[in-house]
């Protein structure tokens, strides 16, 4: 591909992107979905306007730095604050649940497919993160009670990361051949800790040389920090074995919770690298959905739809109940009501890092990753469709909505104001 083609692909994408945004502000869908139509009406398999096959350059630096800095600005946006009244469930949903997600899943998977359990673990392990793009700016429409609203968002971001190290240790079991499940358990936790760590550090460090301290050499530049530490890290903790894409999450919290590391930020540098995130998450959330539209499999979709339709059933209506209820039940101090909980068993929209692991999947090879391009490719389009245009009529029957309250504010990097014009106005 030359340099105009590659051009012209970009242009293409992130035209139709802000056309699909804009339809789907005016009739009132979830924009993924046009994303994804767009991207399948662009693609080689209708007007063939764009090509942009999974494995190549240009797609897997979409979903892997790109997804990292979606998630990045998912943690940017949590406060610890508010996720400390709700921390018991939360922490059970993103670490357990989704293994339970996964295994419930997975196991229907094998059964309807007729594939090894390792294959059909891998399905449900792509398919056991939801998804914070949806759900962050459905809810500020919805006006939920707060506590569930940031659990629900909260769980989204964070099992995204989880998500994907569970699904990406499923493929190499399934790639190796092994017939051991204590493998790919023994990966998780390993990954998990890995990239904990080195995602604490690299959130750290990004604090202190973006601070208003002396240590923030370099808080003038604080945005083009914030691309050098997402990239940096996603390369060196996947190097050491663990997943870039919880490291950029973390690397986002601690930054977006600096303050309690007693260091602030001056509110001019604040906005910008906020708005910057923000706008280059958006861009990402274009580009990922635009792209596996383009690589929708309507062959093996149509081959593989009932079975498909079994396992995304079992997901909804089994493993994501049965989640909720085990994880929740347990956390006394959260005192979770009937309400709330049926409300969060029928929030299981599927999004931007399924797709993305679905495209890593099939760069990789994977023995049958047709089936997890299609089950994931079908579960954002059913997700999406019945669950996110059904949320407002559920919260109001169950009386969940709040109409005064808003989701509360990401909490400020720095405690006051510390702008320069302004300490100078003082």
């Amino acid at each position: 591909m030359v340099t105009k083609d590659v051009i012209l692909t970009i242009t293409l994408m992130l035209g139709a992107g802000l056309a699909a945004e804009l339809v789907a502000e005016l009739v009132r869908v979830p924009p993924m979905l046009l994303l994804l139509a767009v991207g399948a009406a662009l693609g080689p398999s209708a007007l063939g306007a764009i090509d942009v096959p999974l494995d190549s350059m240009g797609a897997q630096l979409i979903l892997t730095l790109g997804v990292s800095f979606i998630l990045f600005h998912g943690g940017l946006q949590l406060s610890l604050k508010v996720l400390n009244r709700v921390v018991v469930g939360l922490l059970l949903l993103v670490i357990p649940g989704v293994v339970i997600t996964a295994v419930i899943t997975g196991g229907v998977a094998a059964v309807v497919f007729g594939v090894p359990l390792a294959t059909g673990l891998l399905i449900g392990a792509a398919l056991s993160p939801t998804d914070p793009a949806i759900l962050i700016p459905l809810f500020e429409r919805l006006h939920l009670r707060p506590k569930i609203a940031q659990t629900i968002i909260a769980e989204s971001a964070l099992n995204d990361p989880t998500g994907a190290v569970l699904a990406l240790a499923f493929a190499g079991v399934v790639l190796s051949g092994s017939a051991s499940l204590t493998t790919p358990m023994v990966n998780f936790i390993t990954d998990l800790g890995i990239s904990t760590a080195l995602g604490i550090v690299f959130g750290v460090v990004l604090s202190a040389v973006v601070s208003s301290r002396r240590t923030g050499i370099w808080r003038e530049s604080a945005a083009i920090v914030v691309v050098a530490v997402v990239s940096g890290s996603f390369f060196s903790i996947d190097s050491a074995g663990g997943s870039g894409y919880l490291g950029a999450f973390l690397a986002g919290l601690i930054l977006g919770n600096m303050h309690l590391l007693g260091l602030g930020m001056h509110s001019q540098h604040e906005y910008e690298v906020r708005a910057f995130v923000a706008t280059t998450a958006r861009t990402m959330v274009m580009l990922v959905f635009i792209t596996l539209g383009a690589n929708l499999p309507w062959r093996t979709m149509a081959d593989h739809f009932w079975p498909s339709l079994a396992v995304l059933a079992a997901l909804l209506f089994v493993a994501r109940p049965v989640t909720v209820l085990a994880c929740l039940l347990a956390d006394r101090r959260g005192d979770w009501s009937r309400e709330e909980l049926v409300f969060l068993a029928w929030t299981r929209e599927t999004g931007v890092v399924p797709a993305a692991l679905a495209g890593i999947i099939v760069s990789m090879h994977v023995p049958h990753s047709e089936l997890v391009v299609t089950t994931v490719a079908l579960a954002i389009i059913l997700t999406l469709g019945l669950q996110s245009t059904t949320k407002r009529w559920l919260a109001r029957r169950l009386r969940l909505l709040e109409p005064a309250v808003r989701l509360d504010p990401p909490v400020p990097l720095s405690p006051g104001p510390t702008a320069p014009s302004e300490a100078a106005s003082g």
